[in-house]
């Protein structure tokens, strides 16, 4: 009964437009009080702070940091400004162009919501004015995003790794393969659209046009090869990683293309300040909320009711996945994996289920949340950027959306992709 009141609650306050990490909190502390020993009280404090004190969470508000200065610095319109110049000629080439410059901002960025911000910014504009529907450009955009917390570094699987105790590096590493594919797939799905409807590409450009544009990009293509490149070379952590790439990002915005001021340096600092303001309070709420639901036994619980719906395999995935999708729809990432993720995880190692393997298909389930109502923010941010209404962006967004699930089930079903380096660098 108490579990019950507890999401009932939650689901409540949330629909009230209370804000998530107060719902959360809400929740758990009702639940305390109508069900267990006012003693326990002191739980929330302890916990709150611990799902907050912890070396690998320190990387998160470092990688936001380095998005937001190379946003403004000129490095993320330099990056896309090179691949358009690769990728652009071909039918439907600036929509290509999107799918591959998220995979090369998410390598530096590991924000959804950063991706879509940066790169909608500067190609929805591009698209519209090359006879791109507004909806459309937007709803590749938003889709594209989500590639950008799956490839590395990513800030969903520090959280994971954190929550879980599993390796932040080898949830890296395991990434890689996915997040490349679910560009792919975007992509292909982008070309039979715009085939279908006689988008053309841009213009083919030289050599020398397609050199000079790598050259001036350098930089900006430098700048994954030295934050990933560190981390697997075993030069410094995930956590050290976003230090440096802040520190990188600072360095060629301020002193070699000078795009951006003292001022401007400053302003990034406080815009990452509010990002991580928010997404850290999350964390607290949410950490309590999955310790209590471990107190109550659920995670038992919820195993004993799956085994006896199916002990297959397949089917026990294709349930995760689908409450996943649901909730995704629903629930922000960060809470929903700090939440699901320690009930899940039990269940999934007694399948034989790699921890590092679930990370990544929970993340992919999650991430595709971020593009389904009602609570999808890439939508939002899309929207913003395009200056239209979220409407316009779900009339284009179901072909994406398909190629996006096709990687999951693929991902999901076939664990070589996601574990295959892992595995050989384990050895």
């Amino acid at each position: 009964m108490s579990i019950f009141f507890l999401f009932v609650t939650m689901f409540i306050l949330i629909s009230l437009s209370v804000p998530v990490g107060f719902a959360i909190a809400g929740a758990v502390g009702l639940t305390m009080f109508f069900y267990s020993d006012h003693s326990l009280f002191v739980m929330i404090g302890q916990y709150s702070t611990a799902g907050v004190n912890s070396f690998p969470m320190m990387a998160i508000p470092f990688f936001i940091c380095a998005g937001v200065i190379m946003s403004a610095g000129g490095i993320a319109r330099r990056l896309v400004d090179a691949v358009a110049n690769v990728v652009g000629f071909a039918t439907g080439g600036l929509g290509a162009c999107v799918g591959v410059a998220c995979m090369f901002f998410g390598a530096i960025s590991g924000s959804a919501m950063a991706t879509v911000s940066t790169i909608g910014s500067i190609m929805i504009p591009e698209m519209t004015r090359k006879g791109y529907k507004v909806g459309y450009s937007a709803a590749i955009c938003a889709s594209s995003g989500t590639i950008g917390a799956v490839i590395p570094p990513s800030i969903p699987f520090i959280i994971y790794g954190v929550v879980t105790q599993t390796s932040v590096g080898d949830l890296f590493i395991a990434g890689i393969l996915p997040g490349i594919l679910m560009g792919i797939g975007i992509i292909i799905a982008n070309y039979v659209l715009c085939k279908k409807n006689h988008i053309p590409g841009v213009g083919k450009k030289s050599l020398r046009e397609i050199a000079k544009g790598i050259w001036e990009a350098k930089f900006a293509l430098l700048a994954p090869v030295v934050i990933l490149g560190g981390i697997y070379a075993g030069v410094f952590s995930p956590t050290e990683a976003s230090v440096i790439g802040v520190a990188y990002a600072v360095v060629v915005s301020l002193f070699v293309y000078k795009e951006i001021s003292w001022k401007g340096l400053y302003k990034a600092i406080l815009n990452t300040a509010a990002i991580n303001g928010i997404t850290t309070y999350l964390i607290g709420p949410a950490t309590v909320f999955a310790a209590y639901l471990t107190m109550e036994r659920v995670p038992s619980q919820l195993m004993a009711l799956i085994n006896d719906i199916t002990d297959q395999k397949v089917v026990f995935l294709l349930i995760v996945n689908l409450l996943l999708l649901l909730l995704g729809c629903i629930l922000d990432n960060i809470p929903a994996c700090i939440i699901l993720a320690p009930i899940l995880l039990p269940t999934m190692v007694s399948y034989g289920i790699d921890p590092v393997h679930f990370g990544v298909f929970m993340t992919i389930n999650l991430m595709i949340g971020l593009v389904t109502p009602p609570y999808g923010c890439n939508l939002f941010v899309a929207s913003a950027v395009a200056h239209i209404k979220i409407e316009e962006i779900l009339r284009y967004l179901l072909p994406f959306l398909f190629a996006l699930l096709a990687v999951l089930a693929v991902v999901t079903y076939v664990p070589e992709i996601s574990m295959g380096l892992v595995w050989l660098l384990r050895g």
